[in-house]
């Protein structure tokens, strides 16, 4: 198995975490894939080889993306990996579409559904190059394009956007009504409109990723510590939240195979 990450241009990593690989070296016994949880990002896969099979869902697009922020998305094993992904920043991909982001919200669309024929186009000129650094260059020259096209320059967005990200309490979801001198049931829409979630469900969603992420990149089960600092009022109150995310308990999931297989990784 070989992960490889890229950084995106100047100009695209305000809205663009990384570009990154997954590929079978050799054959093997099938691989145990990560589970998805429900997120407040999006992530774009264009597969090589085998794409994925969620449990819920079947077999997807050779190009998909994944945002979803009810249930999780399992992937069931597979011997057969290659693909490149884009993991756009929390709330950026509005900059590359003008479709509701509450429209993809669990549907793992591909390009075409999403940009049309160019996106079709783009697909089949990646799908029809070799080399890794080529596909990449061919991605990024696309997603430029439609940042020229689709950016929306609302800075104060992208800054709520990242504060909620942030802090979880709803203190700071009053001040930003206020701010911008709006309803908070108008702020609500508003914010769904810019990232396809409600705010409330957009904290409780990265206050549950901040919580699992360090868990699963060191491999540890004390889990406690880790939710009472990101806020949860006690265990019950992250077993209840981890159970609705996740399908099963947080001692169930923080095991060895989990712990070997996610997409979480380090900042680049």
């Amino acid at each position: 198995m070989n992960i490889c990450f890229f950084s995106p241009c100047a100009e695209l990593k305000p809205y663009i975490d990384r570009y990154w690989s997954w590929d079978n070296t050799k054959e093997q016994n099938e691989i145990y894939m990560p589970v998805i949880p429900p997120a407040t990002g999006i992530e774009l896969f264009i597969h090589h080889r085998d794409p994925f099979i969620i449990d819920h869902k079947g077999g997807l697009p050779m190009d998909h993306l994944i945002f979803s922020t009810e249930k999780p998305s399992i992937i069931l094993p597979s011997r057969n990996i290659g693909f490149v992904a884009v993991r756009f920043r929390t709330g950026m991909f509005r900059h590359f579409t003008g479709i509701p982001l509450a429209e993809l919200n669990g549907h793992y669309i591909n390009m075409q559904n999403i940009w049309g024929h160019q996106g079709k186009e783009t697909f089949e000129q990646i799908s029809n190059t070799i080399s890794l650094s080529g596909k990449i260059c061919i991605l990024e020259k696309f997603l430029v394009k439609k940042l020229a096209i689709n950016n929306k320059m609302d800075t104060l967005w992208n800054h709520i956007i990242n504060e909620l990200y942030k802090d979880g309490g709803d203190a700071v979801l009053e001040r930003f009504s206020k701010d911008l001198n709006i309803s908070y049931r108008h702020f609500r829409r508003k914010f769904i409109e810019q990232t396809g979630i409600a705010p409330k469900h957009f904290q409780q969603l990265s206050r549950f990723h901040a919580t699992i992420k360090p868990l699963l990149l060191n491999g540890d089960k004390r889990y406690l510590s880790f939710a009472l600092d990101n806020g949860y009022f006690d265990q019950t109150h992250f077993i209840k939240e981890f159970k609705q995310y996740m399908q099963v308990t947080p001692s169930d999931f923080l095991q060895k195979k989990n712990f070997m297989s996610h997409f979480y990784y380090p900042k680049m």
